[in-house]
């Protein structure tokens, strides 16, 4: 008895294995045809929806236009020379364009040679310029300011210059500027103040 229970318990067991086997491998087979279906379809998707994008798609190229040019040089030809003026006395001095020094506010002018500032501008032969000044800076008591330019031969005027003549091989630039002086200067002294001048392509 006790070895037909075993026997019989073990061919139950079998039995029962088996069965829950094919169950098992029946519903395995289904889950692996469904996932197929689906993969099918996400596929079969994905397909149209790129063939659909592709047929409302378009395209067009763009060019980018790069121009180039001659970089613009300011050569120092000369610089500003007030010529002799009078020591421990205040006063206002304008120098022109041209070079003629002229006092006022009690301002004396002693001689001497005087002269007026010379840049050459090169550059480009086809692109026009502007050109202006600033960051004034004074020395030694005497204080810049309101500089005039004559630019390749035109008249004389305040350095706000827009849409001047190309530059090409070179074109002069006159200077003349305004300087206060405090009267603090003791004979034998100088004064160096300054200013830039600034040429950009418009």
């Amino acid at each position: 008895m006790i070895d037909f229970s075993y026997k019989m318990c073990y061919y139950t067991s079998v039995y029962y294995v088996r069965i829950l086997g094919a169950s098992l491998l029946k519903g395995n087979k289904q889950k692996v045809y469904d996932m197929y279906f689906k993969s099918f379809i996400a596929l079969a998707l994905f397909f149209l929806a790129l063939s659909a994008g592709a047929v409302h798609a378009t395209t067009q190229s763009i060019s980018a236009n790069v121009s180039f040019d001659t970089t613009l040089k300011i050569i120092n030809v000369t610089g500003i020379d007030f010529g002799l003026v009078e020591a421990n006395q205040s006063g206002t001095y304008t120098i022109s364009p041209e070079g003629v020094v002229t006092a006022t506010n009690d301002g004396v002018i002693i001689g001497s040679t005087s002269q007026a500032g010379s840049l050459t501008i090169t550059g480009s032969t086809t692109q026009t310029i502007d050109i202006s000044t600033g960051n004034y800076v004074s020395n030694n008591g005497v204080t810049p300011s309101d500089a005039t330019c004559m630019y390749d031969g035109g008249a004389a005027t305040a350095c706000t210059l827009s849409s001047q003549a190309s530059p090409g091989a070179g074109k002069p630039l006159l200077l003349g500027v305004t300087v206060d002086v405090d009267g603090q200067q003791t004979a034998s002294t100088t004064a160096t103040p300054s200013f830039d001048v600034v040429v950009n392509y418009q």
